[in-house]
């Protein structure tokens, strides 16, 4: 008897779905060659898994079914249908067509931290490589912004096939640079995008909450969806397990201004925690109340679960 519940303990652990929640931890996407691997591992093993997204890639409602014509995507064939009337027919789902994903990811020095196994910034490519993989299995246009201080890289929105693949070398290529100017760099960028779409921005979003929010108004008056990933490290919410060998007073130093602070042990361990908890408050309560779908992230998510919570969310700010 005991062996059987053992038996039984073992396969519960070794299911499909254990075993492609461990190939999604950020630790172990780390290990493979390139962002595309990453790209189809986490999209792929999403999907294979037993989440129940209501979406599939960015458009999941079904609208109607509509007669097949060359040059229709075959996949969404209901063969069903077929089955019974003998004749060809796709489903069509609501917003399916003219969507641009516009990625707008920071890469500014504070990005470039880490406290485990992956920086906020390599954390940040994934995403933006699981959701242009998503998006180009939709056949969506996929462009994509780097800034800190400035622009840096801009790719506007296509969908032609080499558009997925210019976006990951671009990323590929990409490292933590120097200071961050969010509100300045949006206050650019909002003025080129003209294409209605999804504008997801991700970044550790150290900025005023009121100016970001001004900008991004911007966006949303005119018919986009505006997403913000907000992307920490674990280090950064509880600074005081991560920083080995912590001395009273001891001296921090700022990796974009390089300007240095001396603080107490006792600043780190209780002062700093709650004025983070309280800045993510405002910069969450302050995206939900204009309509942007705003979704909390740290480096050491699996990037599955990541992928569920903001599809998730997404549906229901619809």
């Amino acid at each position: 008897m005991n062996t059987t519940r053992n038996n039984n303990r073992k396969n519960t652990t070794d299911s499909p779905q254990a075993r492609t929640a461990d190939l999604l931890r950020p630790e172990v996407l780390a290990q493979l060659s390139s962002l595309e691997l990453v790209a189809k591992a986490v999209v792929e093993g999403f999907f294979t898994g037993m989440h129940r997204s209501p979406f599939f890639g960015f458009s999941q409602e079904f609208a109607e079914y509509k007669a097949y014509n060359d040059g229709d995507d075959p996949r969404f064939i209901d063969w069903n249908v077929y089955a019974r009337t003998d004749r060809t027919y796709i489903k069509r789902f609501l917003g399916e067509t003219n969507t641009a994903l516009n990625l707008v990811l920071d890469i500014s020095a504070s990005m470039g931290y880490q406290s485990e196994d992956v920086s906020k910034l390599m954390y940040g490519k994934y995403i933006c490589a699981s959701l242009a993989y998503m998006a180009r299995k939709q056949h969506d246009a996929i462009g994509i912004t780097l800034f800190d201080d400035q622009i840096r890289d801009v790719q506007p929105p296509l969908s032609h096939p080499d558009t997925f693949y210019r976006l990951l070398a671009l990323l590929e290529r990409t490292s933590a640079s120097s200071g961050t100017e969010i509100n300045d760099s949006l206050k650019h960028l909002t003025g080129t995008i003209r294409k209605r779409g999804i504008f997801v921005m991700i970044s550790d979003f150290y900025c005023d909450p009121d100016e970001l929010n001004r900008h991004l108004q911007a966006l949303v008056n005119h018919g986009h969806e505006v997403v913000l990933f907000h992307l920490l490290d674990r280090g950064e919410h509880e600074p005081a397990k991560h920083i080995k060998k912590m001395q009273s007073p001891s001296t921090l130093r700022d990796m974009e201004s390089g300007a240095q602070v001396r603080v107490s042990a006792e600043f780190i361990r209780d002062e700093y925690p709650q004025r983070i908890a309280q800045h993510i408050d405002t910069l969450s309560g302050t995206a939900i109340r204009s309509g942007f779908t705003y979704v909390p992230c740290n480096t050491s998510a699996p990037l599955d679960e990541l992928l569920n919570r903001y599809l998730l969310l997404r549906q229901q700010r619809r």
